[in-house]
């Protein structure tokens, strides 16, 4: 029997070693977790990547490129079992050095793809995060949400490449509402599910005096299932917290919460 999960959750790993004790703290977290793999974004240095490369004893398996100072695009994939390939898509558009969307551009981002197989199954896992939208503005007439709308397009076009026949995950910060065409675009082409689409449960927790439409959902793990296959999907949206801890401010590990998405096939 099939049984594939999988947890996604941007880490808020801002760089300069500024995060590194709550990260260290976050990954004894995620060992704890009885998942097949780790989907994380926003590690923005290498030094994090590797720091949570050691502390994850119980996924023996990784992917991420390191690059200047960061791993490209901040992601990074851990897994209990061994992948069978991994690459790294660089988003065309991502801004300039020279615009507010520097953080984006230095980044790297793009799209991580890691293959597994189960039982003659390929699992292809889009692991990505895209520019981040500082206005809100869902226009196309938004220069921010064009650049998104870019990336949406390369995005599905990554997807629309794998095989018909394998098992497609695409997860990570999308840093986009349901509400915007900027989700309809992502989903409509490529016959993706939002096995969460109708929770009210919002992904992103913003800092106090945040402005209050940031309180949404701005993560997915959506998924694509092989036709004619009797694969089923569950998923629902945890928070990830210290539990040593007792304050609310020192159980605080990430400003997102996460998806967890789990695959499996009855006998």
């Amino acid at each position: 029997m099939i049984e594939f999960s999988l947890l996604s959750l941007n880490t808020f790993g801002i760089p300069f070693y500024l995060g590194w004790e709550r990260l260290g703290r976050l990954t004894r977290q995620l060992n704890e977790l009885p998942v097949t793999a780790l989907c994380l974004q926003e590690i923005q240095q290498n030094a994090y990547a590797y720091m949570i490369q050691r502390g994850l004893k119980s996924y023996p398996y990784f992917a991420f490129q390191r690059h200047h100072y960061a791993p490209k695009g901040g992601l990074a994939t851990f897994s209990r079992i061994p992948y069978v390939d991994q690459t790294f898509e660089v988003y065309t558009h991502r801004g300039s050095w020279h615009s507010v969307s520097i953080a984006d551009w230095a980044l790297h981002k793009g799209i991580q793809k890691v293959s597994f197989e189960l039982d003659g199954i390929s699992f292809f896992v889009l692991n990505t995060h895209l520019n981040a939208n500082y206005g809100g503005v869902w226009a196309l007439t938004n220069h921010l949400t064009r650049i998104i709308y870019r990336q949406v397009v390369q995005l599905n076009e990554a997807v629309r490449s794998l095989p018909k026949n394998s098992a497609v995950i695409v997860c990570g910060d999308f840093n986009f509402p349901r509400n915007s065409f900027l989700y309809e675009e992502l989903i409509g082409p490529n016959r993706l599910i939002d096995p969460l689409a109708t929770d009210q449960r919002h992904t992103y927790r913003p800092f106090p005096l945040v402005p209050s439409k940031w309180k949404t959902s701005l993560d997915y793990a959506l998924v694509r299932i092989p036709e004619n296959n009797s694969l089923q999907v569950h998923a629902d949206l945890i928070e990830v917290e210290d539990t040593t801890k007792k304050g609310s401010l020192s159980r605080f590990l990430t400003d997102h919460n996460a998806l967890l998405l789990r695959i499996n096939q009855n006998p």
